[in-house]
């Protein structure tokens, strides 16, 4: 008689594949790349000033010689600064390799968070195998930005994990474990401190409302504000709380409610699969009345603005699991009672294992057009050039042809490789522009469509006293961090700029032209 397997059996297997191949998956953009991903030029320079500081917090970042308050939650630059130190890597190294490294500690953190709410395995296992394939799920957290992003995130779930426990278990370990955790979230990222209370809060509200957890919560406060006490108390003393007060102005998005409206967050390459089976579990949640899932996905949309999907997945990922194991599963294959409820059925494993490779190769897919988001050696060494035949105290108008600011790698890393001033960057300005962050960010839009036009865009729309250079892309490899399929070489407007008597040709490769302001 042939063996089935068992339920366990099978929840282990996913498990184990979901952990090993969504490490792969993490890993595989960097590895193809032979770069850090899209951002963390930025990070590269922080964990620089941090070893060159002799590991005390400067007050400023030297990158891009604007006086940015060195504001940022400090542990990622830490970990990354002992880790340059100890085994003498470059910094450069540490932003493209350690994203990865911690969004793949957060599979099996999201595993262990998941069982506490769904209370059980075979559901969890599957979840976690939605969370390690989703590419929302790892997104933003394997770029070079991901180093803070991504241990955020980390903390975030061993947090959650204590905070559930208090709740059920009165456990008064757990105070402390979730204070600590909870403060090392807030030491990592900004949105990781807004994300574990805003989902704290939450947890509180649906499977709590005692008073008891109200006081265990208060004390669970305190030590995340004496854990994380080193980042703002420094913070305070040296800067006041004008840069806090400007980060908090800057993280706004108005249309971010549609993304829950239509599913749209998952960022899927092919067919949708998570999103509906994760619509599938919402509403089957709602019709149970079991609203803790259903509410954790939507109010981070109203509530934490543009970072909301960011956290809405972890939720996603659990509904997804519902949707397949309680709806979709079972209208496949025959009522089962008793022991046969132990095992797994044919159909329920060829539709597990269809789901399973589709997530893969789906993951895998997004992960190779990540790969292409990434700087080339080419540019790495126009930057370089840049660096050794330029004035320290030169500013440089960067025109990459960028749609999306925040994907603008070539803006980002030119102050981290050409140790020059470029006056558009946005990397670090949240700190200082608060309520003009937003204008700042669509002037830089703006310059960046004249590649598409003349130069005579560029007298509308800069200051010609505010740059010494321009560094002109010879073509736009990237849109929304994705690969374009037909990229621009921009030719006429560099061979424009070249007839400009204004402007000289100081450096020339098939990548990008410097022009230096005559």
């Amino acid at each position: 008689m042939k063996k089935l397997i068992t339920r366990d059996e099978w929840s282990k297997l996913i498990l184990l594949l979901a952990i090993l191949l969504g490490v792969y998956i993490r890993f595989s953009p960097t590895m193809l790349a032979e770069f850090a991903i899209n951002d963390g030029g930025m990070f590269a320079v922080m964990i620089d000033d941090l070893r060159e500081n002799q590991y005390l917090v400067p007050a400023f970042t030297t990158y891009n010689h604007l006086n940015i308050p060195y504001a940022y939650p400090p542990v990622g630059f830490y970990i990354g600064a002992l880790i340059s130190g100890l085994f003498s890597i470059d910094s450069v190294e540490i932003v493209r390799w350690m994203p990865a490294l911690f969004a793949s500690l957060c599979i099996p953190a999201f595993y262990f968070l998941s069982l506490r709410l769904l209370k059980d395995k075979y559901k969890s296992s599957i979840a976690t195998m939605v969370f390690a394939f989703m590419p929302r799920a790892f997104f933003w957290f394997v770029m070079g930005g991901g180093l803070t992003r991504s241990a955020g995130q980390f903390f975030m779930l061993i947090a959650l994990i204590a905070v559930i426990r208090l709740y059920e278990e009165s456990r008064r370990a757990d105070i402390f474990w979730a204070g600590l955790f909870g403060g090392m979230a807030v030491m990592s990222h900004p949105e990781a401190s807004v994300h574990t209370a805003l989902s704290g809060i939450l947890i509180w509200f649906v499977i709590s409302r005692r008073r008891i957890d109200i006081v265990n919560s208060v004390y669970v406060g305190l030590i995340v504000l004496s854990v994380s006490a080193p980042w703002w108390g420094t913070l305070i003393y040296q800067h006041g709380l004008d840069p806090l007060l400007s980060a908090m102005q800057t993280g706004g998005n108005s249309l971010a409610v549609f993304h829950l409206i239509f599913f749209a967050f998952t960022e899927e390459p092919f067919m949708t699969i998570i999103a509906v089976l994760a619509l599938v579990g919402t509403l089957n949640r709602i019709i149970h009345r079991d609203f803790l899932l259903p509410l954790w996905m939507a109010v981070p949309f109203f509530a934490a603005g543009r970072s909301a999907t960011n956290l809405a997945v972890l939720p996603l990922a659990m509904l997804a699991a519902v949707g397949l194991t309680e709806v979709i599963l079972p209208a496949f294959q025959a009522s089962v009672k008793g022991d046969a409820e132990k095992t797994v059925t044919s159909a329920e494993r060829n539709i597990l294992i269809y789901v399973m490779v589709y997530l893969v190769f789906s993951a895998y897919q997004f992960g190779l057009q990540l790969s292409y988001v990434s700087l080339s050696s080419v540019e790495r060494r126009t930057m370089e050039w840049v660096n050794g035949n330029t004035p320290p105290d030169s500013r440089f108008l960067i025109l990459s042809g960028a749609t999306s600011a925040a994907c603008d790698l070539t803006q980002e890393w030119f102050p981290a490789l050409a140790g020059r001033q470029s006056i558009y960057t946005i990397q670090g300005r949240e700190w200082t522009l608060a309520d003009d962050f937003g204008s700042f960010i669509t002037d830089s839009v703006g310059v960046q469509r004249c590649l598409y036009e003349a130069p005579s865009c560029l007298d509308e729309k800069v200051n010609a006293n505010s740059f010494d250079y321009v560094y002109v892309s010879r073509y736009l490899r990237v849109n929304n961090c994705k690969q374009l399929d037909l990229p621009q070489d921009f030719g006429r407007f560099i061979e424009e700029l070249d007839e400009d008597n204004r402007y000289e040709s100081v450096f020339e490769n098939h990548s990008a032209v410097v022009f230096k302001v005559k």
